[in-house]
Order: C-alpha cells, then sequence, then structure tokens
C-alpha cells in the first residue's frame, strides 16, 4: 500500500513540475515564434559579395559587425532604417526589404540585399 502513495507522490511531482517549467518557458517559445518586432537584429549574409553581417541591440544602440574581421559599426535607429555614419562622411542605411525578413544595404548610391542566416551558422 505504501508504495502505491509513494507512486501517487512522485507523479503529483512530476506534474507540478512540468506545469511550473510550462509556465516558465512560455514566455520564451513566444519570443522565438515572432515575439521578436525588432526587424533588424539577427545574422545576415549579403549575396553579391559572400561577406556575413551579424546587427546586435546593445542598450539602446545597435552594432553592426560586418565580414570576415567583424569590424563593429554603431548604427542609430530612425523610425524603419537604421543608419550608419562613415568615417568619411556619408551613411549607410539599413532598410527592411520587400521579402520577409531580408534587409537593404544602401551606401553610395548602391542597394543591396541582404539576406537572414539561420542562428546556427
Amino acid at each position: 500500500m505504501r508504495a502505491l502513495s509513494e507512486h501517487r507522490r512522485r507523479r503529483l511531482a512530476a506534474l507540478l513540475l512540468a506545469g511550473v517549467l510550462a509556465v516558465l518557458l512560455a514566455p520564451l517559445a513566444l519570443a522565438g515564434c515572432g515575439g521578436n518586432t525588432d526587424p533588424f537584429s539577427g545574422l545576415y549574409w549579403e549575396p553579391s559579395t559572400g561577406r556575413r553581417i551579424e546587427i546586435r541591440r546593445e542598450d539602446d544602440a545597435y552594432h553592426l559587425y560586418y565580414g570576415r574581421d567583424q569590424r563593429s559599426y554603431e548604427a542609430r535607429r530612425d523610425g524603419d532604417r537604421l543608419i550608419i555614419t562613415e568615417p568619411m562622411g556619408g551613411e549607410t542605411v539599413l532598410r527592411p526589404g520587400e521579402a520577409e525578413g531580408t534587409l537593404e544595404l544602401v551606401t553610395g548610391g548602391k542597394t543591396t540585399l541582404l539576406k537572414p542566416l539561420p542562428q546556427h551558422q
């Protein structure tokens, strides 16, 4: 008889643990399924050059890490654009592309497309 009650206690403890985990993990699941409304942060590649670009939001600023050496450029958000001030004057602009998840990189009057990279690459 005692083994049966111990079995029930273990089962109840397992159910309670599953319930607590479900409550704690629900916000994480939502964030991974479209909960992120930031159209810029992520990993991208530029098909025209083959370069990898990472955009991170850190506090109130964005940082763009570009190329093999992962050079860091600070960007500021202006509405639906990210603007990077170039060292010699001028600006580089990132804006959402026409295809979902893509970005357009505009520099020197030339526009190139950035495509998202899966997070594990």
